[in-house]
């Protein structure tokens, strides 16, 4: 195991973190509340990272974004990954 390294540093709260190994890399989802003071939103973020921990996506990619999400997980399956969260209503 190496040092530990951050995959985003973007201020405010970023939890639930799920990962998964495909196709030679990891792939990292998470809960972002960057957008929460805007508009309330809680959004899915991902980021790829190689296995010598190179972040490809520093601070992450988009996935989605609206009012409901709450925890997250992923799976993979022959060519594609499934990413899934939680409506917290």
């Amino acid at each position: 195991m190496g040092a530990d390294f951050a995959v985003c540093t973007v201020n405010d709260f970023q939890d639930y973190p799920a990962v998964e190994f495909a196709d030679g890399l990891f792939y990292v989802f998470w809960i972002d509340r960057r957008y929460y003071f805007i508009d309330e939103s809680f959004a899915i973020f991902g980021a790829r990272i190689t296995p010598d921990g190179q972040v490809i996506d520093p601070d992450g990619k988009e996935i989605f974004c609206d009012s409901t999400a709450d925890c997250v997980d992923v799976a993979y399956g022959v060519a594609d990954l499934f990413v899934v969260s939680r409506n917290r209503c």
